[in-house]
């Protein structure tokens, strides 16, 4: 039995497209439990998905979520190639969403440690949405990881 991975106030920003210091708050506010190790917060992927399922939470994300849409279409001065990807995937069952989220975000965090990998996530009306964006090159080997498990 393995031990359960933990998430920091940086990781937790990157998987919702939130500020660190709004996820701070919602620390603060009681939205998003953790464990304190030392001066630094730690979150299970309990914890994250139980903030995913809190409401104001879920209106944020949609609009940091669309907003970093909004942000890849009007940013015409791009130093790099970048590419933006959206699948939605009719997911119908909590047991099929998790099974499918897990990996993913696991690779995602993997590949963010290669370079520029802009991740976000929603699940509603029994589809899975998958944002991703940045170097063309971590967009397609997470486009093609995310297209094999399908």
């Amino acid at each position: 039995m393995g031990f359960p991975k933990f998430y920091t106030v940086n990781d937790v920003a990157k998987i919702t497209g939130l500020s660190t210091r709004t996820i701070r708050t919602y620390l603060k506010d009681g939205k998003l439990k953790g464990q304190r190790v030392g001066a630094q917060w730690r979150f299970t992927e309990d914890n994250i998905k139980d903030l995913f399922e809190s409401q104001g939470v879920k209106d944020a994300m949609e609009g940091a979520r669309n907003q970093l849409v909004i942000d890849f279409l009007n940013d015409n001065e791009k130093k790099e190639p970048q590419v933006c990807t959206i699948f939605d995937i009719p997911c119908t069952s909590q047991e099929n969403l998790e099974a499918l989220c897990r990996p993913v975000l696991e690779k995602v965090n993997f590949l963010r440690e290669k370079g520029n990998l802009k991740f976000s996530f929603r699940h509603s009306n029994a589809v899975a949405r998958f944002f991703f964006m940045g170097e063309p090159h971590l967009v397609e080997n997470i486009s093609t990881f995310l297209g094999k498990r399908l």
